[in-house]
Order: C-alpha cells, then structure tokens, then sequence
C-alpha cells in the first residue's frame, strides 16, 4: 500500500513529502538532543561535587585554664567561642601573637574541605556533627567564600565539651555551591546529594543570628541596623515542604 500511495505521487509532491518528513523527524530530534544535552550537564556536574568532602585531621581536648592555639594546623579560619579567653602570647619569638584560655572544658578540632574537583567551589559551610546522637551543633560554624580547584581549605574549631570528662563522636557535615552555582551537600561521610538553593545554606545559622542580634542589641546597635532574618521566597518554601514530604529536614 506504501508503494501504491508513493506511486501516486507527483516528484513536486514527493519533494514536499520528503521536506516534511524530514522537519518533522528534526522537530522530535530537538527535545531528545536537549534532554541527553541536559543529562550530560548533571552528570558532569555532579562527578565534580562527589569529589568535594569535609572530615577531620586533629581532635583534641583541653581542661579549663589551659591554654589553646587559635589557629592549629594551619588553620585560616575558626569560629568564635565564648568559653575561650585570649591572653598574649608569653613567647616573644611565636608567630602566634596570642593564645587562647580554656574557661571550661573544651574540644578543638582541625577540619579540612578539601575540593578535589577542577573547578572554584562557594561559598561553603561546614559544621560539626555528634556521630553518637547525629545532632548538629547549629550554634556555631564555619563558612569561607571560595575554595580553589584540587584544594585543601583547613579550619578550626573549638568549642564547650558538655559531655566532659568524655569526649562525644564527631563527624562533619558540608554544604557548599558549584561553579555552575548549583548546591549540594554531603552529610557525615553519605553519598553527596543535590540540594535546592536556600537562603540558609550559607552563613550564619538560625542560632547564630540569635547570638549575633543579642550582641549587637548589648553593643547598643539600633535594631534596623541589626541582622536580619533572610528572605524566604515561595519557591525555597516549596522546596522545603517536599524535603520534609521526603523525610528530610526542610532546610538542607
């Protein structure tokens, strides 16, 4: 029957068949072109951040009235802890200007997040986290702007041990944006998972603006110059409720 039909064709009308057929196998090429296109692009993209983890290096403990390294293991950055004095440094010839002072039982621990992709990551956050109980310490963390390609950036932390004398497990948790300024995060040492863009994925956490806005109310800072909570649009919200749908916490 195909060959009666195209037997009844003109060459004027097999021409025009034959255009047609062959825009219209185009127009259904297009989508599967941009779809394997699409693909490739979060498959690359996400081979990149498997490649991006935090975890420890040096953990330890001190008893109160010892005193501390601020900044240890070359460490560029820690986070600020209210149980720990500063005095100067009795050491003349240390580059260490000042020292720290336990004013209760602490533990000090050195992180790296290391970027072992080829491509600028940030901002990224990290935090600690109890590996006995999974709770993440929200009250303090460490965010940095960028970390470069193949990469170690190494940071401190130190904070209250309310477990002393013993000394809880820990893990770390990372979160941190692509150079295609996609977000993704990798819990303790799980796979790592893409995440929507939140306001609350970089820098302080909801407790620490807590602490931050009563420091600056007792500094006398007039309350529109305080920090603000972050704009939450209707779309993180929606990404939110079927994060929580999923049985995951709303914020990543």
């Amino acid at each position: 029957m195909v060959d009666w039909f195209f037997g009844l064709l003109t060459p004027t009308q097999w021409d025009a068949w034959r255009g047609w057929l062959t825009t219209l196998g185009g127009l259904l090429a297009l989508p599967v072109a941009t779809s394997t296109y699409l693909r490739n692009g979060r498959i690359k993209r996400e081979e990149q951040a498997r490649l991006v983890f935090s975890k420890f290096t040096h953990v330890e403990n001190h008893n109160p009235g010892s005193t501390v390294p601020l900044l240890p293991n070359g460490a560029r950055v820690g986070n600020a802890c209210a149980a720990l004095g500063l005095i100067n440094n009795p050491d003349p010839d240390s580059e260490e200007k000042m020292l720290g002072v336990a004013l209760l039982p602490l533990n000090q621990t050195t992180v790296i997040i290391h970027n072992g992709s080829k491509e600028l990551i940030g901002p990224a956050r990290v935090q600690i986290v109890n590996g006995g109980t999974g709770r993440t310490w929200d009250d303090f963390s460490i965010s940095v702007g960028a970390i470069d390609p193949e990469t170690d950036y190494v940071v401190n932390f130190t904070w209250e041990n309310d477990v002393y004398p013993g000394m809880p497990a820990l893990a770390t948790t990372v979160i941190f944006r692509d150079a295609s300024g996609q977000w993704w995060r990798r819990h303790r040492s799980e796979p790592i998972e893409h995440v929507h863009d939140d306001p609350e994925n970089a820098g302080p956490t909801p407790a620490e603006r807590v602490t931050i806005r009563a420091n600056q109310q007792a500094m006398g800072i007039p309350t529109e110059h305080q920090l603000v909570e972050p704009n939450v649009r209707l779309r993180v919200r929606w990404h939110r409720f079927w994060r929580a749908r999923a049985g995951k916490s709303p914020i990543p």
